[in-house]
């Protein structure tokens, strides 16, 4: 009797230090029996040593990414590419999205590139990814599951109650108890930063087709912002800017374009035409503390993208690619992600308030960030019945859009996420029944 054939994730650029931890967390996944994975990319060696960690050995396959036969024949192996080997656009992710959509077969990734995105991914292969079927959903990691579903949370838990109200207005709060930036983060901005100023791409709208389903109103960074959430003894917080928001809101602006072109019988959620976003860090440094960051911040990345010298000089100071942090580092750290959502005008005039919490174990950049994107690839491998209709017509989407609620429940039963929404009682800030 042929055995059962069990859903196959390829693992490319498995050898990196946040792949370390992707591999590990797939090695020991309750689920582990219901699945395979392959560990790929271009060093054999790498790739045996870290074979060798895991409790049994996989499959490996050597594949540069510039061979096109190479390509196929490794994603002819199984229905879901991981793909870890970032910079995107400097490693030639655009080959495995290219074979992805010719083939039906799904992709996942780590990007923060709106700029290859909007230019070079998103126009070429959206119309054939729906043509065959290819669910491609980039940004499944710390940039930009938590911006993405905590804003899809918010929605859903207002429309359960109030089905005719949409949010106008929604701020989410980042605070990071330990964590640092990942190596592939810093050689991402460094790639962008080589790039010619009119391909550095960062507007709101960037990921967006031009037509009248949602308004353009963008939201210009501000040095200081507020949350104030009506609850007893909740105080007023001042953040900062936050370094991944020029990012994450060019998805959740796709997001929300994307829900916007869905049929009313499809429609989980309802987003509505217009919608102010913003997202900033909470360090704790108060009004003053927070705008001085800001100030501070504004000018090193200035100073990164204007000067070579300054970035050759950061090359020696900040880590770099592979490069991770100790044990104590990557298992302490921890982040909660605070979404305070405005909805639009009850016929009586007020307005709903919704809060919405997403707290995540482990070091943003390096851990949960491989928590978020496992459970991202096994909800398209083993969950194809509770994902939505329009995911399964494939296309270029959103976390939010093409899992939704898959993964949602995903994370809240793995227990490295907890998120939670309710609606506010603007008289006194507790649940509304």
């Amino acid at each position: 009797m042929t055995p059962k054939h069990k859903p196959t994730l390829i693992i490319y650029g498995a050898t990196s230090f946040t792949a370390r931890q992707l591999l590990h967390y797939l090695d020991t996944h309750p689920e582990g029996d219901q699945f395979e994975f392959i560990l790929a990319g271009r060093n054999r060696q790498k790739l045996e040593v870290a074979n060798a960690k895991l409790q049994r050995s996989r499959e490996i396959i050597v594949c540069q990414l510039d061979d096109e036969n190479g390509v196929r024949g490794m994603i002819e192996r199984g229905e879901v590419v991981v793909n870890l080997a970032g910079p995107f656009r400097w490693h030639n992710a655009e080959a495995l999205i290219r074979e992805c959509c010719r083939t039906g077969k799904h992709y996942i990734d780590l990007s923060g590139e709106s700029s290859w995105l909007a230019a070079e991914i998103i126009p070429k292969y959206d119309d054939l990814a729906k043509k065959r079927g290819a669910i491609i959903v980039p940004s499944c990691g710390f940039d930009s599951v938590p911006s993405d579903l905590s804003l899809y949370l918010a929605h859903k838990t207002l429309q359960s109650q109030y089905p005719n109200l949409t949010i106008e207005e929604s701020t989410s709060f980042f605070k990071l108890k330990g964590g640092s930036m990942s190596g592939g983060t810093i050689q991402t901005m460094h790639s962008m930063a080589e790039l010619p100023k009119d391909k550095r791409r960062s507007g709101e709208y960037d990921c967006v087709p031009k037509d009248e389903r949602i308004i353009r109103s963008s939201t210009p960074l501000k040095l200081q912002y507020n949350l104030s959430i009506p609850q007893p003894d909740a105080q007023p917080r001042f953040g900062s800017i936050f370094f991944m928001y020029p990012y994450n809101r060019t998805i959740i602006r796709r997001s929300q374009y994307l829900f916007n072109t869905l049929p009313s019988d499809e429609s989980r959620v309802k987003y509505g035409k217009e919608m102010k976003y913003e997202e900033s860090m909470d360090l704790g440094l108060g009004r003053v503390g927070s705008t001085l960051f800001s100030l501070g911040l504004i000018l090193g990345l200035g100073l990164f993208f204007l000067s070579r010298w300054i970035r050759k000089l950061s090359t020696y100071i900040l880590p770099g690619p592979g490069q991770g942090v100790s044990d104590e580092q990557l298992f302490k750290a921890s982040y909660v992600v605070d979404n305070l959502s405005t909805s639009s005008r009850l016929p009586n005039g007020d307005r709903m308030k919704v809060l919405t919490t997403f707290k995540g174990q482990g070091d943003p950049g390096y851990l949960s960030t491989c928590y978020l994107l496992a459970e991202s690839a096994l909800s398209l491998a083993l969950d194809k019945d509770t994902l939505p209709p329009i995911s399964l017509r494939g296309g270029m989407l959103t976390p939010s859009i093409a899992i939704g609620d898959t993964l949602v429940e995903r994370l809240n039963r793995s227990g490295k996420v907890v998120m939670s929404s309710e609606i506010l009682d603007q008289s006194g800030g507790k649940k509304l029944d």
